[in-house]
């Protein structure tokens, strides 16, 4: 077994939705992603308590595969039926993350 093989298989067990993934209709398609609101507080933190900009924000991990194209920052998106603006995205090799919040002003 090669690197990518156990790096493919370590992405199988954080995404399963009986691990720590969670099941989200994401623009229209149920798809598994990995949500951390702790990373997003960490992120913005300065931002949301100096400036109260963003709100209700998240980081959600999403596989390549699963990550509809064309989605740019200042997008919006929808997730389980709630609208939310991109805020960021960064490549993470197999995965993307995108920062996301409700209210950004």
């Amino acid at each position: 077994m090669n690197f990518k093989d156990l790096m493919d298989e370590d992405l199988d067990l954080l995404f399963d939705p009986e691990e720590i993934g969670e099941t989200v209709s994401f623009e229209g398609n149920q798809i598994v992603v990995v949500k951390s609101s702790e990373t997003f507080r960490t992120k913005y933190k300065g931002k949301a308590e100096e400036m109260g900009i963003y709100t209700n924000g998240i980081c959600v991990s999403i596989r390549k595969t699963d990550f509809p194209s064309g989605l740019a920052p200042n997008d919006r998106v929808e997730m389980d039926n709630e609208s939310y603006e991109i805020l960021d995205i960064e490549d993470l090799g197999n995965t993307y993350r995108i920062d996301i919040a409700t209210n950004y002003r």
